[in-house]
């Protein structure tokens, strides 16, 4: 985690009329050039190279707005962004790859405030910038306590993370770790399209033991574990073409 132009260790809020733009991207060379842009156009920046250290950040430095870059950690980059909504509503702009019309559109369903395309041009990026700031106001947005960590509960399920334990109305379920898992992957993004290829990476990381039809066949047992009527799931929905979405 790195503060540009100004020193982590102050703890102090950037002078009024200054935004802080906080910066979220684990490559090196595309967060320092964002950074001078930047900072040569009278933001006050602060970085982090991943989601925990942006998470940390956000609540220290009270940014304005947000970048982060949707490729971050191998596609996590939306994820980063769910966890960001559930303690703040601080702006976000998503950095997406250049001609990934799916990125754009999932990062802009998800509530994003606007997105931009890698490498960003620096008129085009701090034009952006400012409309999402003239539009919530440039000062650092509050942030709101997080719910207990690791513990979700959507609907009927309730997932305890630390416990490894899902309880399904009332009574606990056994799963098998990868069952748990992506239960928890899809219950913890409650509401929002998870595509496949994040459950491939997330759940099954080593993609030489697995493929799709072991994600469908994980998919179809937790049914038969969560919905009252596996065969019209209203909890597990399935969005064609994309991933899945979990419905309370």
């Amino acid at each position: 985690m790195s503060l540009a132009f100004r020193d982590a260790e102050d703890g102090l809020l950037p002078p009024m009329g200054h935004p802080t733009v906080l910066i979220i991207d684990d490559d090196v060379q595309s967060r320092d050039w964002l950074a001078a842009t930047l900072s040569v156009e009278g933001f006050d920046v602060v970085t982090a190279v991943n989601g925990a250290e942006g998470i940390a950040m956000l609540l220290s430095a009270h940014p304005s707005l947000i970048l982060l870059d949707m490729e971050l950690g191998d596609s996590q980059g939306l994820s980063v962004y769910r966890r960001i909504s559930t303690v703040s509503s601080v702006p976000v702009i998503m950095v997406t790859a250049r001609h990934d019309e799916l990125d754009a559109v999932l990062a802009l369903e998800a509530g994003a405030a606007d997105h931009v395309i890698k490498p960003p041009r620096p008129r085009e990026l701090t034009a952006r910038i400012r409309a999402v700031l003239r539009r919530v106001g440039d000062q650092p947005v509050d942030v709101v306590p997080a719910a207990p960590d690791g513990i979700y509960t959507m609907g009927p399920v309730s997932i305890d993370v630390s416990l490894r334990e899902a309880v399904v109305r009332g009574s606990t379920v056994e799963l098998s770790r990868k069952e748990f898992e992506l239960l928890a992957l899809l219950v913890s993004e409650a509401g929002n399209v998870v595509t496949r290829k994040q459950c491939m990476e997330r759940i099954w990381r080593d993609q030489t033991k697995a493929d799709s039809r072991t994600l469908d066949t994980h998919v179809k047992r937790l049914r038969k574990k969560v919905e009252l009527e596996p065969a019209e799931p209203r909890h597990l929905v399935t969005v064609r073409g994309i991933g899945y979405r979990f419905k309370p």
